[in-house]
């Protein structure tokens, strides 16, 4: 049975770019800064991305998210895609599956592996828990 090996927590403000009524759903993009604190590095490192989001038809949020964590050397490239159920409280719930890029030789065993994030937002604020899936 596979299980979930904690890597990272993502913290991040989310600014919002209203694109428009799409084919496929109205298209809003997050871009959003932050920080990200894990086990496997000390301190805080800086996260900056674009979540490209699609409103369905049922009210749920389609994600595509590209974004880096750290910088120069020591930058880890990754992307996400998933979904963003709204609560009631009109909160952001996303669940994203994410794959890693890295040239970093400290942190290259991520170009091997899959992570799985889960989530809160409301208010411009994001929070994610960042998971590797371990077989």
């Amino acid at each position: 049975m596979p299980s979930l090996e904690k890597f990272c927590t993502v913290e991040a403000t989310l600014d919002m770019r209203i694109l428009g009524q799409s084919p496929a759903g109205m298209r809003i993009d997050f871009p959003f800064t932050g920080t990200a604190t894990s086990e496997h590095w000390e301190g805080e490192r800086p996260v900056a991305g674009m979540d490209y989001v699609t409103v369905r038809s049922d009210g749920n949020m389609g994600l595509d998210v590209h974004a880096t964590i750290g910088e120069k050397r020591e930058t880890v490239s990754y992307t996400a895609t998933g979904v963003s159920i709204a609560n009631e409280d009109r909160a952001a719930g996303p669940k994203e599956l994410i794959v890693f890029s890295t040239g970093n030789d400290d942190l290259a065993w991520l170009n091997n592996e899959v992570g799985v994030a889960f989530g809160h937002g409301a208010d411009g604020r994001i929070t994610l828990d960042i998971y590797l899936i371990k077989p």
